[in-house]
C-alpha cells in the first residue's frame, strides 16, 4: 500500500508540475485538523507534506513557482467574486454565500478562486497556468458568475472588501492542501 501511494503522490505531483508553471499550497494547520477524530484518519493518509515536499522540487526542476499561502490567508472566508471577507465560516457550512453582493459557490471552489487571484497578484514570473482545484469552472447562481479576479490592491494576509475585477480566463485546476 505504501508503495501504491508514493507512486500515486509522484504521478499527479508530476503531471502538476508540468502542466502548471504555478501551484498555490495552504500552509494548513495539520495538527490541528488531526484533532478532529472524524477527519483525522483521513488527514493522516493523504500525506499533505509529501505533497508539498515533491511540488517544491518539481516545481523547481520544472522552471515554475511553488506559492504557499499563509496559515491565516482567509482562502474560504473571503468572496471570490467581490472581495468582502466573512468574520467567521464554519467547517459544516459547503456553500459560500455573500452577504454583500449574493454570490453563492461551493466554500472549495471560492477558496480556489481566492487562490488563484492571490497567484496571479504575486506571480511576477509570468510562469504560466496556475493549479488550484476548481476554479477553472464558472457558477451562475442568483445572477452571479464566479471568476478568477485580477490582481488587486489588496496585499496578501489584508481581508476587507475589494472592488470587483474584470473577467479573465481562468487557468486554475487543482487546490493542493
Amino acid at each position: 500500500m505504501a508503495n501504491l501511494r508514493r507512486d500515486g503522490l509522484h504521478k499527479l505531483t508530476t503531471r502538476l508540475t508540468r502542466e502548471h508553471g504555478t501551484i498555490v499550497v495552504e500552509d494548513l494547520n495539520i495538527a490541528g485538523l488531526l484533532r478532529n477524530r472524524r477527519l483525522a484518519r483521513h488527514i493522516a493518509d493523504a500525506g499533505f507534506a509529501e505533497i508539498r515536499r515533491q511540488l517544491a522540487y518539481k516545481t523547481k526542476w520544472n522552471g515554475g513557482q511553488l506559492i504557499v499561502a499563509d496559515r491565516w490567508y482567509p482562502s474560504s472566508k473571503t468572496c471570490s467574486g467581490c472581495g468582502t471577507a466573512k468574520a467567521k465560516l464554519a467547517l459544516s457550512e459547503r456553500e459560500f454565500t455573500c452577504e454583500a453582493c449574493g454570490l453563492i459557490i461551493d466554500r472549495d471552489h471560492n477558496a480556489a478562486l481566492n487562490l488563484a487571484a492571490l497567484a496571479a497578484e504575486l506571480d511576477t514570473a509570468g510562469s504560466g497556468p496556475v493549479a488550484a482545484r476548481g476554479a477553472d469552472q464558472k457558477t451562475h447562481l442568483r445572477g452571479q458568475v464566479a471568476v478568477k479576479r485580477e490582481p488587486g490592491t489588496t496585499t496578501v494576509g489584508q481581508t476587507g472588501t475589494v472592488p470587483p475585477q474584470g473577467r479573465t480566463t481562468n487557468h486554475v485546476l487543482t487546490r493542493a492542501h
